[in-house]
């Protein structure tokens, strides 16, 4: 078992999510540029912005990771300052009956809900018009994860002086992190599988736009599974370096800020756009006109130039 004391632990928390706030707000601020912009560089079709997915769970997404930033910095200065002139800071995070605790944590597990639904929408607009039922277990997993934040919210509420506190919602939070996993390893797998297929018909002037796409997904999901995998490891070792865990959302929406700037800023698709190929109909195996993309915008004709300019993500 890896010893780390509890109040360094959270000396540490602070320092480190208060390092990826930063870099979390720079591409917040960097992602609405890009999409407020997006129609005038003709990367995205006239319709209204403020209707879009990406712009309210992002701005949804804002509210709950500074909200977790802001209480992080208040109960630092409630251990150390305020709460008996600072004494004792290791009772005080020990104790997470304490409003603010119970603030913090739901923040935490409301934006861990937000990031997961967002990537359950970029599945959606991939797969939309071609099989539905690819969105049932993920759904289910979404659902779950739901039922689980609400489970470890109330658990928390009821903690009391001298309980175990590696006991305290061990369900619901082994649960948190199952559901999340198994969201993020199914979505990135079932959006990669979509985006290769399209890929190997749109050869060869989709080969770069889609294979840069699939890095673009699988790189964010890999950093978000880490993550939730480091917490998983340390929390069966029972280790202080699980309180860590309060830097997940900053970590998981850095991480999804990275698709939607990566793509905004042409990565996905090189400087110049490609000449328009031979267009299909998803799903059919012969070539046809036209295809539709299932981007969630009704049933109008896209073409692939309209897949790379980032539309699907």
């Amino acid at each position: 078992m890896l010893t780390v004391p509890r109040v360094p632990s959270a000396l540490a928390t602070v320092v480190i999510e208060t390092f990826f706030y930063g870099i979390y707000i720079v591409l917040f601020i960097i992602s609405l540029y890009l999409l407020f912009t997006a129609e005038k560089r003709g990367l995205r079709r006239a319709r209204s912005v403020c209707l879009s997915p990406i712009l309210l769970g992002g701005s949804m997404l804002f509210v709950a990771v500074t909200g977790h930033w802001a209480i992080t910095i208040q109960r630092l200065f409630l251990a150390f300052v305020i709460v008996d002139d600072g004494k004792d800071p290791l009772s005080f995070y020990g104790d997470f009956s304490q409003p603010s605790a119970i603030a913090q944590s739901s923040f935490l597990l409301v934006s861990l809900t937000i990031v997961d639904a967002l990537v359950v929408h970029r599945l959606w607009t991939v797969w939309a018009y071609v099989n539905r039922y690819v969105m049932i277990f993920p759904a289910l997993t979404l659902l779950g994860l739901l039922a689980s934040t609400i489970g470890v919210a109330i658990d928390f509420s009821q903690f009391k002086a001298g309980d175990n506190v590696l006991a305290l919602a061990n369900g619901w939070i082994i649960a948190d992190c199952a559901f999340t996993l198994f969201t993020n390893i199914y979505c990135t797998g079932m959006m990669g599988w979509r985006l290769w297929r399209v890929q190997q018909i749109l050869k060869p002037s989709g080969e770069r736009t889609f294979h840069s796409i699939v890095a673009i997904i699988v790189e964010s999901a890999a950093l978000s599974s880490i993550w939730g995998l480091f917490f998983v490891a340390t929390y069966a070792a029972r280790s202080n370096l699980r309180f860590l865990i309060d830097v997940t959302p900053a970590i998981v929406s850095s991480a999804n800020m990275l698709i939607y700037v990566r793509v905004g800023l042409g990565w996905a698709h090189g400087s110049t756009p490609t000449a328009r190929s031979s267009a299909i109909r998803l799903g059919d195996t012969k070539p046809k006109l036209s295809f539709k993309i299932g981007v969630g915008r009704g049933d109008e004709e896209e073409t692939d130039d309209d897949f790379k300019r980032g539309d699907v993500l």
